[in-house]
């Protein structure tokens, strides 16, 4: 007689199971009692489908983003998800394949193509992600989906329809951002992203996303990258998840888990591989902090602030910048 005796860990299969649409609000079973006075909304994202056609996503940030929300009324509680309709969920649905790589799971050439169609398809460029299947925040009045590239999602929170992607590099100078921004009791939101500039000057932007102007008018056309931080290795940026801010400081921690820049550019054009294969780590290097003032000084009004490192960092012109701190 065989035993088997499944390890309390195998449970995490669950999560990567495959979730379906609600075509309407469902009531969630409670246990204990719902203060009456309790009442509103609470939204989240994760991942929600893991397969197209034949085609696995290999890891759990490749799952196509599903938006969950639960709303609290009367001491009752219902329950409601959608997909977020990005152009990476749109796109592999009609083509039934995995069409855009993602973190962990390489996208290929359609195989309907013949040889040489697919083969030019690889020296296209590099197609960014929009798959938006780690947080929700509110720019404004309105609510964005976001995941850690440059693009984030507009949703309707009542409906949880998608209503329009935003690039952020049509506005800002950054080349992604962080999915965990921090945001002030005003609106304001502050997000740090990676930035490669010109002559392949690499460094961290701290941006700003101003409340909702009096106008109404969109917060993000209005908003500015306050604080440029160099980064440590010219072609190896840190994977960035997060960052700190105090009321008058912004803290970046610069980790040793690296992006190697020149395997990412040609992941997909030569060696067919995903973002995860592009990480190393960086075992001298240690863990650098940096410090930037939160309010630039009015005279530099239109410009970001430099903050110098610990080593000497000079930029494009030659000259040093000042620490600010």
């Amino acid at each position: 007689m065989v035993f088997r005796i499944e390890h309390p860990a195998g449970g995490y299969k669950k999560i990567f199971e495959t979730c379906e649409e609600l075509n309407e609000p469902i009531p969630a079973v409670v246990v204990g009692v719902i203060p009456e006075w309790l009442s509103g909304s609470l939204l989240r994202l994760g991942p929600g489908l893991f397969e197209v056609g034949a085609e696995p996503f290999y890891h759990l940030f490749d799952g196509q983003a599903l938006m969950h929300k639960f709303d609290l009324k009367n001491g009752h509680v219902t329950y409601y998800r959608k997909f977020v309709k990005t152009d990476a969920y749109v796109r592999a649905m009609t083509e039934k394949r995995v069409v855009i790589t993602e973190f962990g799971t390489a996208a290929y050439p359609d195989p309907c193509k013949n040889i040489f169609s697919r083969f030019f398809t690889y020296f296209k460029g590099i197609e960014v992600t929009d798959n938006c299947l780690v947080n929700v925040y509110p720019v404004g009045e309105d609510f964005y989906a976001c995941t850690e590239t440059n693009y984030i999602t507009k949703v309707d929170p009542d409906t949880l329809e998608t209503l329009k992607r935003v690039d952020l590099c049509d506005y800002l100078s950054v080349n992604g951002v962080t999915a965990h921004p921090h945001i002030e009791s005003d609106g304001t939101v502050y997000n740090i992203g990676n930035c490669f500039g010109k002559n392949m000057s690499l460094a961290y932007n701290i941006v700003k996303i101003p409340p909702t102007p009096k106008d109404k008018s969109d917060p993000i056309a209005k908003s500015k990258v306050l604080v440029q931080l160099p980064s440590s290795e010219r072609f190896k940026p840190s994977y960035v998840h997060s960052f700190g801010m105090t009321e008058n400081y912004f803290v970046f921690v610069e980790t040793p888990v690296k992006i190697n820049l020149l395997k990412f550019l040609t992941a997909w054009s030569i060696w067919g591989t995903n973002y995860m294969d592009c990480f190393e780590s960086n075992e001298t290097m240690g863990t650098w902090f940096h410090l930037a003032t939160k309010d630039p000084p009015d005279s530099y009004p239109s410009e970001p602030i430099f903050v110098q490192t610990p080593d000497s960092v000079e930029e494009d012109d030659g000259k040093q910048r000042d620490s600010i701190i």
